[in-house]
């Protein structure tokens, strides 16, 4: 008899459930990954759960992503799920919406240390799987074994390393896995990444999609215990969502090396760096998942600045990210700029996965906002469509835009999303001359006149119809631009 087997018989309460799940005391939890002895299949500790209702104190009033990102930087209003920990999990979460994953409708859901989130049970399975899954009912926008159990003060002294923090609103949760390290208590290499679920109708994830994915800096795949070294190798990461009927999933990726290689949603190994600035918007309200499209477009909004001469374009290239909704299928995508003369839209054919790049040129197109519209495919009998509107705003000088800069970059606006108001503040050697808001259209829904004393602007947004809007203030050092985003009440 091997090692392992004296193990289980030794643990008399494990109950196996149906469809491989085995139910296990955080003690023989911890014994059996200790000894390496762990059974296959999904793993729930049954007292796992720890309160998610305690306040983050140290968390600084932060707000938005910077420069309109996809990330959500975590401000006051966030909570932790769990302290910190190896394979554990918050206890049941309430949610004040209706979330839809492939049909199935759920009102709670546990958050799990290792990167997703469960809706039957918590899971404490380090190991990831690749989907579809009998198994497993989650949304997971980095599964792997991460490991928490640091609290080391960050450099900015807001919070603490290797937090998993959430928030809810009245539509939507939002989770951040920050600076988390991985197995065995290794902290030498960090991960940030975010996941947002909604019920489709608010407007922090656009286009009627209800899943978001968005991460910072990635730098590690795998713990010790998933046959990984250094953070490396063994058995890979997986990005996806799953429904755990075996047929209804997407899987954006399965990642254990470094680099940023990227061999598509199903094949192993890609490369973890891939994924950094990068975020992934899908949408699993039906039967399956429509294709994906993921970008590193600040907020679905790009800056284009009018050439100062005949010599000076904007030369930056953008990246556009289509995958398929599902195994064997293949996917399309075609633009359009009808306001753009010198775009050069895209056509391109069916592929198992396309990475699109392109320049914007805004010569001969009039200052103002413009719009790029993306329409992908899939080629499913019944095929599935997915659009992905990029806003394009030209401006009329040459230092305006998305600011860089000690001064811009010190401007916060808190809170982000925000519901009745946001403010806007920033530092006392900044002269900020008028504050604008702007909605898609570029139409001005709001304008404020600071005064040479201010350092603080409330913008008032009770009139505005939830949606997305773009806040530019005018100083002395430069045009600063962010997205705002309007949620319903």
């Amino acid at each position: 008899m091997t090692h392992r087997n004296i193990i289980l018989i030794g643990l008399a309460t494990i109950t196996s459930l149906a469809q491989a799940q085995t139910v296990l005391t955080a003690a023989e939890y911890a014994s059996l990954k200790g000894h390496d002895a762990l059974p296959s299949g999904a793993i729930i500790i049954s007292d796992a759960g720890q309160p998610a209702s305690t306040p983050a104190p140290w968390l600084a009033a932060r707000g938005g992503g910077g420069g309109c990102g996809c990330w959500i930087e975590p401000d006051g209003d966030y909570t932790v799920a769990m302290w910190e920990n190896d394979d554990l999990s918050s206890s049941m979460v309430l949610l004040p919406f209706s979330f839809s994953l492939f049909g199935d409708t759920y009102s709670t859901l546990y958050i799990n240390n290792n990167g997703n989130v469960s809706f039957d049970n918590p899971y404490g399975t380090y190991t990831a799987s690749g989907f579809p899954s009998t198994a497993f009912y989650m949304v997971a926008p980095f599964w792997a074994d991460v490991d928490t159990r640091d609290t080391t003060l960050d450099v900015t002294g807001d919070y603490l390393n290797g937090q998993v923090l959430f928030k809810i609103t009245d539509h939507a949760l939002y989770v951040n896995w920050v600076e988390v390290g991985y197995f065995n208590s290794h902290m030498d290499k960090r991960n940030n990444f975010q996941l947002i679920i909604t019920d489709g109708t608010d407007p922090v994830i656009p286009g009627g999609n209800n899943v978001s994915f968005c991460y910072g800096d990635m730098h590690w795949t795998t713990g010790d215990a998933s046959l990984g070294v250094e953070g490396f190798g063994g058995v890979s990461a997986t990005v996806g969502v799953n429904r755990g009927d075996g047929v209804e999933h997407a899987q954006v990726g399965r990642f254990n090396v470094d680099g940023s290689d990227y061999m598509g949603p199903y094949p192993e190994a890609s490369g973890v760096n891939w994924l950094d600035s990068t975020h992934f918007y899908m949408n699993t309200s039906g039967s399956g998942v429509p294709p994906i499209f993921g970008s590193t477009f600040d907020c679905d909004t790009v800056i284009v600045q009018m050439p100062v001469g005949p010599e000076v374009r904007d030369a930056e290239v953008y990246r556009l990210v289509v995958l398929p909704g599902a195994p064997d299928q293949l996917v399309s995508c075609t633009s359009d700029a009808p306001t753009l003369p010198n775009f050069a839209n895209i056509s391109e054919g069916f592929s198992d996965k396309l990475e699109l790049e392109f320049p914007i040129n805004s010569d001969e197109a009039a200052i103002g906002i413009h719009y790029i519209t993306f329409t992908a495919t899939n080629d499913d009998p019944e095929p599935l469509t997915s659009t992905y509107v990029l806003q394009v705003e030209k401006t009329g000088t040459s230092n305006t835009g998305i600011a860089q800069g000690s001064g811009l970059d010190a401007i916060r606006l808190v809170p982000n999303p925000a519901v009745e108001s946001s403010s806007l503040t920033w530092p006392a050697d900044l002269l900020v001359r008028s504050i604008v808001v702007l909605g898609t259209d570029g139409r001005v829904v709001g304008t404020f006149s600071p005064t040479a004393m201010q350092q603080r602007m409330t913008l008032d947004l009770e009139d505005l119809a939830p949606g997305n809007y773009m806040v530019r203030a005018t100083t002395g050092q430069g045009v600063w631009t962010e997205r705002l985003v309007k949620t319903p009440r």
